[in-house]
């Protein structure tokens, strides 16, 4: 028996399963190799046995299928000649992807499919999360869901030819049952037929003429009341004539404001539109979007990404950050903004931002940017309401916009057209306040390049 995985070498680790047992057979192009204990493997990850097959089809772009027929038990063929160690190797990616828990590692996730998504939640530890959702097999299991949560279905208890024999003959007596009841029914006379219709009839007429009743009555009193109102108007004279034309006119002029107003709205809306397929329908920056960065549902988000990468550590890939936030970003619905913010949380824990963190995390600060092709006021706009949160980061705020520079996220015109302008952007005015030596510092900078050209041009004179 084996570690799940193998490469655990405890030797006393609770969880195991047996070794692959494969054979090969045929010769040319006939040549196959079969696998004996595929059940046993995949029973003992707790996965449908057509899972593993199917991946190990995928992994070595062969063609895989799994048989599971009385007489012949299961059995599992994959075209080609491929060595026993090589289906081993490929259980253990299998493992990781789908069986171990990202949080803790151990195999003790129940994997499910939600909303388009392989996702799993471990029985152990509490994590829940998608798994590898790019991989060919996910698409066969988001068409072919597992039965249970675990990823397989508990086997059932064989019948025996006595109890198949019991469930036929039920089945032939349901049947006869229903042939007789049909023939009952078929026999019924045909003056009960003629009594049920003229009741039928009888009820109808009945209820139409009610309507026709309540019909008139109702338009009666529509016209009393009518015929009320226009003698009252009438008796109350010009004067009020006058005002209604007046509140007329006033509500005229509303609904035509109100019909300019949301034209211009519509066409700035589609004018700002972005060009990003899975982009979150944003909202106007100066409107107030459905979540703020200081909401309960936004503390919860930064609350599982924060562990999400504490847990990954040195493993953290940035594709698999991107997934990550990406789920979030469409469950809860909210904007590049708001992920930007979210990002620089999780990345920077307990206001730990600083320059050094930044040159350590561009990589994945880059992806966020890029994918969205967000603006410099836009992406900036997270960092700031994460200052506004961790009010102890703003003393290496300076230093930390300036790694940005450093790094080619920000460029120079840019960081001084944002800080010249005046914005009510969360934790603005404590952001211009810290970078304001770093501001000088640029705006010198420029000044002295120019004087230099300058120079250069009169030199050549």
């Amino acid at each position: 028996m084996l570690n799940i995985p193998s490469s655990v070498d405890d030797p006393s680790y609770r969880y195991k399963m047996p070794r692959i047992i494969s054979k090969k057979e045929g010769r040319g192009n006939g040549s196959k190799t079969g696998i004996m204990n595929m059940g046993d493997v995949a029973r003992a990850v707790k996965r449908d046995p057509v899972y593993l097959t199917k991946f190990f089809g995928y992994e070595l772009g062969a063609q895989s299928a799994y048989t599971n027929k009385e007489n012949e038990g299961e059995r599992v063929v994959i075209n080609g000649h491929h060595d026993t160690q090589v289906f081993q190797t490929l259980v253990d990616k299998f493992i990781e992807k789908y069986v171990l828990c990202a949080g803790c590692n151990l195999p003790e996730i129940d994997m499910v499919v939600k909303k388009g998504f392989v996702v799993a939640t471990c029985k152990a530890c509490g994590w829940n999360g998608q798994l590898d959702n790019r991989h060919k097999l996910a698409t066969y299991i988001l068409k072919n869901p597992p039965g249970t949560g675990i990823g397989f279905d508990e086997d059932k208890p064989k019948k025996t030819k006595e109890d198949r024999q019991k469930d036929r003959a039920e089945k032939a007596k349901k049947k006869k049952d229903d042939d007789d009841e049909a023939e009952t029914a078929s026999y019924q006379s045909e003056e009960e037929k003629e009594k049920k219709e003229k009741k039928e009839k009888k009820e109808k007429k009945s209820k139409k003429e009610k309507d026709e009743d309540g019909e008139k009555k109702e338009k009666k009193e529509k016209k009393e009341k009518k015929d009320k109102k226009e003698k009252k108007r009438e008796k109350e004279g010009s004067d009020d004539d006058g005002e209604v034309k007046e509140k007329k006119s006033k509500k005229e002029k509303k609904d035509k404001k109100e019909k300019k107003e949301k034209k211009e709205k519509k066409a700035k809306e589609a004018s700002d539109s972005d060009d990003d397929k899975d982009s979150v329908a944003s909202k106007d920056s100066d409107e107030e979007v459905e979540l703020q960065y200081n909401d309960e549902i936004m503390k919860g988000v930064v609350n599982d990404l924060t562990e999400f990468v504490r847990a990954q550590g040195a493993k953290l890939r940035v594709e698999k950050l991107f997934e990550e936030v990406r789920a979030q970003q469409v469950t809860k619905v909210f904007d590049h903004k708001l992920r930007m913010f979210v990002v620089v949380s999780a990345l920077f824990p307990e206001a730990s931002l600083n320059a050094d963190g930044i040159k350590k995390n561009v990589k994945y600060l880059k992806e966020f940017i890029s994918n969205a092709k967000m603006k410099f006021p836009d992406w900036i706009w997270g960092f700031e309401a994460y200052l506004a949160v961790h009010t102890a980061a703003v003393k290496a705020w300076a230093m930390s916009l300036k790694a940005l520079y450093d790094e080619d996220l920000a460029e120079e015109k840019h960081i001084l057209s944002y800080y010249n302008d005046d914005n009510e952007n969360p934790g603005f005015e404590a952001s211009k306040k810290a970078v304001g030596p770093f501001l000088k510092w640029l705006e010198t900078t420029d000044d002295s390049d120019e004087d230099d050209s300058d120079d250069d041009d009169s030199d050549s004179d």
